[in-house]
């Protein structure tokens, strides 16, 4: 039995359907299908919303979710997981040098919280600085503050990768 998974990438489009054929991934949406030999495959990085491979400079995306009814998310972990795993081990065989990775826990909840407790900050301190009759320094002291708030949020697409 040939290791398959399916999921709607979007409500308005075909349900695209995952195959593993011998060394080769076959995806098809609709009409359209394109192949990717698993002995080209480079990266294959695994996350809890799906998994993305790297080809070289071409990559494919197999989310773990697919759109149910309306804009629902549906969990199809139980098609994922072992197509994920049949395409790993074909990995192992085929493409020998590739690096199989699972994608670390983003730690980004601290920086979050860094970020709030600044924020929460800059306006207490306009507030005070308003009460005391110096809102221009208040002002300018505030801003520093959002500034490395802002610097913080810049960090958080950063924070998951290797």
């Amino acid at each position: 039995m040939t290791p398959t998974h399916s999921a709607r990438l979007s409500p308005l489009q075909a349900e695209t359907v995952w195959t593993l054929e011998g060394a080769e991934i076959i995806e098809r949406r609709g009409g359209q299908s394109r192949r990717f030999p698993l002995a080209r495959l480079k990266t294959l990085k695994v996350t809890r919303d799906g998994a993305i491979l790297g080809f070289g400079l071409r990559r494919m995306a197999i989310p773990a979710n697919t759109y149910a009814g309306g804009l629902r998310p549906q969990d199809h972990t139980d098609s994922f997981a072992p197509f994920l795993e049949a395409v790993a081990e074909a990995a192992g065989h085929a493409a020998p040098g590739a690096k199989l990775r699972t994608a670390r826990p983003r730690n980004a909840e601290p920086v979050v919280w860094v970020m709030v407790l600044m924020g929460t900050g800059a306006a207490a301190l306009l507030l005070f600085a308003a009460m005391a009759g110096a809102w221009t320094l208040g002002v300018a002291l505030a801003a520093r503050l959002l500034f490395v708030t802002i610097l913080a949020a810049a960090v958080l697409p950063w924070m998951d990768r290797a």
